[in-house]
Parts: C-alpha cells; structure tokens; sequence
C-alpha cells in the first residue's frame, strides 16, 4: 500500500482539525504514556508496551492532524508521514520504530505475546523521545 492508495481508500481523508483536536490527541498521547509507566511498575510489561506503541501511534496522529487529515489505519499515518518527513531523519527513525512496534503490538494484543522488561523500557522510551520531537514539530514545545 501506498499514501495515494490510502486517500482512495478513504483510510486518509482531508477534513478540517481543530487545534483542540490536535492538542487533546497530544494528551491522549500522554495519558498513555503515564499508564504505559504504571504498568512497568507493576511488571504488566505486555500492557506497557500496547500503551506505549499506543502513545507513539496518538502522537503520530497529531502529526497528521496539523495536515488537516484524519485517519483510519495505522498503517496509513506511517506511510504518510515517512513521506512528508523523509528527509527529517529523526522523524523518520522514530516511523520505523513505530511500525516494527505495531508488528510486535499485534502479536502482543491477538497471540498474546510476550515482552521482555527491557522491550517495555525501551518502548516507553521511544514513547518519550517521539512526543517530545512531535511537541517541538507541533509548536508545543
């Protein structure tokens, strides 16, 4: 699949987004990655990682959202934005670690697979490093 596939597959759609739409999806972001640190804390280390690679996928969405553009596949929001941000290499770096995380998610979520401690660390981390990034991109600082 393709971003132009994408749009004719109604899976990106152009349609206004609000600043508040975009700003509570960075929260959302957030709140994921503060349950994706309780979780660690507990040991729930497969529900730390489905929250952080939740947290990564609510912060690429408010990437998407800034281009005026809803979305109905994950796939979709790393397609599309790999190609606005390929020549920002820390972008893009945190894209590909996002896929290979919805990869690992699926089998987490539906084979109930397993996360080592050191795999949710990692994740959260990611989860950290690319909000961040996202905030500076979306002018939040």
């Amino acid at each position: 699949m393709n971003v132009r596939e994408c749009f004719e597959k109604g899976l990106l759609v152009k349609a206004q987004v609000s600043g508040e739409t975009i700003e509570s999806t960075v929260n959302l972001a957030r709140h994921c990655l503060e349950r994706a640190s309780g979780n660690f804390e507990i040991k729930y280390y497969d529900v730390t990682f489905t929250l952080a690679y939740q947290a990564m996928l609510h912060t690429a969405r408010a990437l998407v959202f800034k281009d005026n553009i809803k979305e109905r596949s994950h796939v979709c929001v790393v397609l599309y934005l790999k190609e606005k941000y390929r020549e920002n290499p820390s972008v893009v770096k945190y894209l590909n670690i996002l896929d290979s995380y919805r990869i690992s998610r699926n089998e987490v979520v539906y084979r109930g697979g397993y996360v080592s401690r050191e795999e949710a660390s990692g994740a959260i981390e990611d989860a950290k490093d690319f909000l961040k990034l996202a905030g500076e991109i979306l002018g939040l600082g």
